[in-house]
């Protein structure tokens, strides 16, 4: 006959080992609760854990996206806003130059009207939205467009300058100006101040904004662009209209010539006008493919979220019993093992 050792140590460390097995099923299931999905995914679902795992993944770049588009509808919402604010004031300036044109108001204030709208554009161009220049197309570290009427002059004033030195031979400060006659002025405007704003030398006097616009990824097969460039033609005519306003010694012309500034600069501000409505109705349209697609994507979203939890979900109420079974077995354990602990010889001798 076969004698079997037994001993108390036996028995306790048997003990143990059930004690440290049901506290790590008591930690499972308590996550189980906590959570309302499996601790082990992989484990519980088997060869279908991989489904799952690609709907998460599908999931986290939807999210992903919708987070893209937020700030890209920001961009957009401030860019639209610029461009709302330049249509205005372009509409007011437009509004004092017919009213100036044969009327008492004198040049000057027409003049300083224009360095403050000039101002104005500039500034907004100069926009930042968490630190990215909206108008600056791809190169949004750098603001687009220098102060014209900083000091020392920018290039873009000394290219004026110059220019109205080469056609008159004087500067526009000079009260010689007064002498220069309509047609002259005309000539002028329509050549080489004309030629100032022409996109190669804008490139090179005025703007470091780059022609190619920020696009942004709205959905996972949709790319759109999300930005306008201040080297866009509705901007530099505005520009152009501010500038030969502003800055050609309008105060000092004669009457022939200053009208030839006022009616170029009407009919150059009114061409800007309808090309911000376009610019505006084109951003429009993005915010609206911006918004059509984050519906889709939530409703997306919404499924994807509805078959993981078919997936990996757990019966809260089973959970729950599963625990306090749990902690019933471990509590059973802990007395039966201070039990054991009091059958040593130690308490009988």
């Amino acid at each position: 006959m076969k004698l079997l050792t037994v001993s108390t140590h036996a028995l306790f460390e048997t003990m143990r080992l059930s004690v440290m097995k049901a506290q790590s099923r008591l930690a499972a299931a308590q996550k189980e609760v906590t959570t309302g999905r499996h601790a082990d995914v992989g484990l519980s679902l088997g060869f279908r854990a991989g489904h799952t795992v690609s709907l998460r993944n599908e999931h986290a770049q939807l999210t992903t996206i919708l987070d893209s588009n937020a700030v890209a509808k920001t961009r957009l919402s401030a860019t639209q806003s610029v461009l709302e604010s330049l249509a205005a004031d372009a509409e007011s300036f437009l509004g004092a130059l017919i009213g100036s044109r044969d009327s008492d108001i004198g040049p000057d204030v027409l003049v300083a009207e224009a360095r403050s709208r000039l101002t104005s554009l500039i500034n907004g161009i100069n926009t930042a939205v968490e630190g990215v220049h909206i108008f600056g197309g791809i190169n949004t570290e750098i603001a687009p467009l220098t102060k014209y009427f900083s000091d020392p002059p920018p290039a873009s004033r000394q290219a004026v300058a110059s220019a109205f030195l080469s056609a008159f031979g004087i500067p526009q400060s000079d009260p010689a100006v007064v002498d220069i006659s309509a047609e002259d002025m005309q000539a002028f405007l329509d050549g080489a101040f004309s030629a100032l704003t022409d996109e190669a030398a804008w490139l090179a006097d005025w703007s470091k904004a780059s022609n190619q616009h920020m696009t942004s990824r709205i959905s996972k097969n949709e790319v759109i662009e999300t930005s306008v460039s201040a080297n866009a033609d509705p901007i530099r005519k505005l520009v152009s209209a501010y500038v030969m306003v502003a800055d050609l010694g309008a105060e000092k012309l004669n009457e022939g010539a200053f009208h030839a500034v006022v009616d170029t600069a009407v009919r150059t501000i009114g061409a800007a006008i309808q090309g911000l409505t376009a610019l505006r109705t084109t951003l429009g349209i993005a915010e609206e493919r911006i918004a059509t697609a984050n519906e889709r994507m939530t409703i997306q979203m919404d499924v994807l979220a509805n078959h993981i939890v078919d997936l990996e979900a757990v019966d809260p109420y089973e959970a729950s019993i599963r625990v306090t079974s749990i902690l019933t077995q471990v509590e059973t354990a802990y007395a039966l093992t201070v039990r054991l602990q009091e059958m040593s010889l130690v308490y009988h001798l």
